[in-house]
């Protein structure tokens, strides 16, 4: 089962059966990442209405929604797709990261390529994910571009920033 969504500017909303609204949102990283090729970052927001203590991310509607939101996107976009899992409001990170990692393992290995780095930002664990479709042809090059704004992010104060 789906949710409806809609899609307005590149975000795409909808609500689960318990009320909660889901945002899943695009944004262009392409000149962050120093990138010749489209990269974009994927945030995905859960706003629980407060009557409700369901933790809709973890249920397979919303689970196969998301993955089909991607999957869309990837349609649409001939890009690359970064999810970065921040952990610095309630330090659910890691959790969210191994389920984010696991709908796309489980529902999407043989479409795509998967690579998970740890980030650490102010003294915070976060992760992300790197997400490429096993048929475009730089994934190499995206992988290594991803790597270097990893070890720069990962380098304090930006002294890394000559690293290979």
């Amino acid at each position: 089962m789906l949710y409806p969504v809609t899609e307005e500017n590149c975000v795409f909303y909808f609500e689960t059966e318990t009320g909660n609204k889901v945002s899943v949102e695009f944004t262009e990283l392409t000149d962050a990442f120093e990138a010749v090729f489209p990269i974009y970052c994927v945030d995905i927001y859960n706003k629980v209405v407060s009557n409700s203590r369901a933790n809709d991310l973890s249920g397979s509607a919303t689970r196969d929604t998301i993955v089909s939101i991607i999957r869309h996107f990837f349609d649409k976009f001939d890009c690359a797709l970064v999810a970065f899992i921040d952990t610095s409001t309630d330090h659910k990170g890691r959790a969210r990261h191994r389920l984010f990692k696991s709908w796309f393992t489980t529902f999407a290995s043989e479409d795509f390529i998967i690579e998970p780095r740890e980030v650490f930002v102010s003294g915070s664990e976060s992760y992300s994910l790197l997400i490429i479709r096993k048929s475009y042809g730089n994934t190499a090059m995206i992988i290594d571009a991803f790597d270097k704004f990893i070890r720069l992010a990962n380098t304090p104060n930006g002294e890394g920033e000559n690293l290979p």
